[in-house]
């Protein structure tokens, strides 16, 4: 009988998302979407963000337990390369377009 326990924990599969304010490129600058590429080969999660005109992301992440793990932090890393003003004005330039 499989009781689902895999070496290191439980084989539990979670989609988790997560809301972004702010714009930032995912694609290094060439377009392409190579540094999401690059987080789902390594983390073995499957990465969505949304597409669209407004100040927020949706970013969703599925998969296995560690993968997700894994994908959380490259997401975090790659957060964290960007300066909190960035994401200050796409939010501000955003909105006043909107209003």
């Amino acid at each position: 009988m499989d009781t689902g326990v895999i070496e290191g924990g439980l084989n539990v599969t979670l989609t988790i998302r997560l809301l972004m304010h702010g714009k930032v490129r995912w694609d290094g600058g060439d377009g392409k979407g190579e540094s999401v590429k690059k987080m789902r080969e390594e983390s073995g999660a499957r990465i969505n963000i949304s597409e669209g005109n407004c100040p927020e992301r949706i970013i969703t992440l599925a998969g296995p337990t560690n993968a997700i793990f894994k994908a959380f932090a490259m997401i975090i890393d790659k957060l964290e390369e960007v300066r909190p003003c960035d994401l200050d004005a796409s939010v501000t330039r955003c909105l006043t377009r909107s209003l």
